[in-house]
């Protein structure tokens, strides 16, 4: 995705089955792709996802960091993850998100 037409990174949501929750395999994808993310030198991670899961892994609204989706959502279901440099929101992109047309939004 892009924010205001610099490179970032969208986290879809991730589910596991019912009897599969609670053992850890979301929370190691999870994990897996940030770890990937940061070897990649990626600067930062959005999500649209459920607010009491994401800030286990440091997510924070996005609209602290002036980032916006396109579109209506919970404030606080609009998540990023700043995975380089300083957290301060001067030194990352501000605006709108766009997802690629394969989103569909």
């Amino acid at each position: 995705c892009r924010v205001d037409g610099a490179p970032a990174l969208a986290l879809a949501p991730v589910a596991t089955l019912p009897e599969h929750q609670g053992t850890g395999a979301g929370t190691a994808v999870v994990r897996a792709v940030l770890d990937a993310a940061r070897a990649r030198g990626e600067r930062i991670v959005l999500v649209l996802g459920h607010p009491s899961y994401y800030p286990r892994f440091g997510f924070k609204p996005a609209s602290g960091y002036g980032i916006r989706p396109g579109f209506e959502v919970p404030d606080e279901a609009m998540m990023a993850l700043v995975l380089h440099g300083s957290d301060d929101s001067a030194q990352l992109p501000r605006g709108t998100i766009t997802y690629p047309a394969a989103f569909g939004v």
